[in-house]
């Protein structure tokens, strides 16, 4: 099992920045507002090819006057991660920006400098919050549910044959319960994001039918976004009540930043947490996606590994 450390964020210098481009305005938000992401003598940023899908067009012309690495093809990206740690003298530090990747490239990301952790100093883990759009109040069409990578498809115990489910609230419509009548959880705890516009809080409460399908109200754990050390360790402490008397399935909706510090905690309880995604965006269909501008706002946190 490899565990962590926390340091202060702005003790990071990263030598490596990790990042993508997108449709959001927001997907390069770290390279235009945060001077250690500009000053990164390597950027890594991988191309999600939207086309003319909404900021799409500006944010590639912006990465193009960029010194970066941009590639399409995720297996290349991946690689050229792990080389350039593989290369390093073994006190590389990373920032990696989770904002518009998709939760399963996160997980694989993640995971890579997990396996390579002997030979890095720091990751830095970047998310910026959008400005508050009204969210759609009717249920979309599920395209995938299941483990967000082979290694979280959790290591079942004949000594615990019930099942956790922690769940990251977000503001799509119906998606816990929906998640809650499929797996049919034992007990269901959810964390519910607070801190930055009351109007996100509202919409997700309303979305989330102000959670009534818990068994009780404690179930419902607030979380502050813009303190994710703090929700770390809130997690953390959970997982390994509940791991001790059931299995634990956590589903991380809602903002990027709980699913990134989800797979930081499953991956130091490896191997028996299983983390699912649960996916309605389809870039195909213009209906399932939508421009996010960003807030002006930052969560970070910033962590070594213990040997």
């Amino acid at each position: 099992m490899v565990d962590i450390f926390f340091v202060p964020v702005e003790n990071a210098e990263p030598s490596i920045f990790i990042g993508c481009v997108g449709y959001e305005s927001r997907s390069i938000q770290a390279l235009k507002s945060c001077p250690k992401a500009q000053a990164a003598p390597v950027k890594l940023i991988f191309d999600y090819q939207c086309g003319g899908k909404l900021a799409y067009a500006d944010n590639i012309q912006y990465v193009s006057t960029l010194d970066a690495r941009n590639t399409g093809d995720f297996s290349e990206f991946l690689n050229h991660l792990k080389s350039e740690i593989e290369q390093s003298d073994g006190s590389v530090e990373l920032q990696l920006d989770v904002t518009s990747f998709d939760r399963k490239k996160i997980s694989l990301i993640i995971e890579s400098i997990f396996d390579r952790s002997s030979l890095v100093k720091s990751l830095t883990i970047s998310y910026f919050p959008r400005v508050f759009e009204a969210p759609p109040d009717e249920l979309e069409e599920v395209l995938e549910f299941g483990p967000i990578s082979p290694r979280f498809v959790g290591e079942a115990s004949l000594g615990r044959d019930s099942l956790s489910l922690v769940v990251g609230a977000g503001y799509e419509f119906g998606r816990v319960v929906g998640a809650i009548d499929v797996l049919e959880p034992e007990v269901t705890n959810c964390f519910y994001p607070i801190g930055t516009d009351p109007r996100f809080e509202h919409a997700i409460a309303r979305n989330n039918l102000d959670f009534v399908f818990l068994d009780d109200p404690n179930l419902l754990l607030t979380y502050d976004l813009l303190d994710a050390e703090s929700l770390y360790f809130s997690l953390r402490r959970l997982v390994e009540v509940e791991a001790s008397q059931r299995n634990v399935l956590i589903l991380p909706l809602g903002p990027k930043i709980f699913a990134a510090v989800s797979i930081v905690v499953a991956l130091v309880c490896s191997p028996s947490v299983m983390v699912w995604r649960h996916s309605t965006v389809d870039t195909a269909r213009p209906d399932s996606i939508a421009d996010a501008i960003a807030s002006g706002r930052k969560s970070e946190l910033t962590f070594g590994f213990k040997t």
